[in-house]
């Protein structure tokens, strides 16, 4: 699948309804717990906004960017966005544009939900290198993924990169865990903690077996 009919789908869904805008996601509860009041976070990927919105509400100070226009115009356009202790930023960027479109300083925490899977290898690698950049030491990353267990994993056409498919009209392609955490210690990370198991993503009839791990920049 190419960029652009990747991008036409996703702004295709986000210009739907979501009324499960105002819940967070079961990752960002998950991890709530280890970001500060007033810490900077970045998502990377917040789609409808709804774990952005939830960490401004926590009083983080939190910078989010979407591949999807629909789906930034809309998070920046919502009126309750004055109401937060620290107006959060929304930028329509893509992952291998975070050099140029994040101009702040250094980050107390990135965070990638979903995303990481929904991008080819080459573009993976960048936004973990660009992470390694923006935090600082001590800075947390903090990423939830789809796993090669899961169930999903081979359905639909194979999709260039090893482990990657089109499946349901849009491109996944799923992590291993050992290789992950291999490639995060390698940019300088150390593991603090990761898990990889079945209900904790649940989403209709999806039950994702996910990776779930917090790394630490040194």
């Amino acid at each position: 699948m190419s960029a652009s009919s990747e991008d036409a789908y996703w702004n295709a869904f986000y210009a739907g309804k979501h009324p499960d805008i105002e819940t967070p996601s079961t990752f960002a509860q998950h991890v709530l717990a280890r970001l500060s009041p007033g810490s900077s976070l970045f998502e990377l990927g917040c789609g409808n906004g709804r774990d952005a919105l939830y960490f401004a509400d926590r009083g983080l100070q939190v910078t989010a960017c979407d591949r999807s226009k629909v789906a930034i115009a809309a998070l920046a356009a919502r009126p309750e966005l004055g109401r937060f202790l620290h107006r959060p930023t929304f930028l329509a960027a893509d992952f291998a544009d975070l050099d140029t479109a994040y101009v702040g300083g250094p980050l107390d925490a990135v965070y990638s939900r979903f995303t990481l899977h929904a991008v080819p290898v080459e573009v993976q690698h960048t936004a973990l290198g660009w992470a390694r950049r923006a935090l600082r030491p001590g800075g947390q990353l903090l990423i939830e993924v789809r796993s090669v267990l899961g169930s999903l994993y081979g359905k639909g056409e194979p999709a260039g990169d090893r482990d990657a498919f089109i499946h349901d009209g849009h491109y996944r392609r799923f992590l291993r865990m050992d290789e992950l955490q291999a490639d995060l210690v390698a940019r300088g990370f150390s593991i603090a903690d990761a898990s990889e198991s079945a209900g904790v993503a649940v989403y209709k009839d999806d039950d994702p077996v996910v990776i779930r791990l917090a790394a630490v920049a040194g």
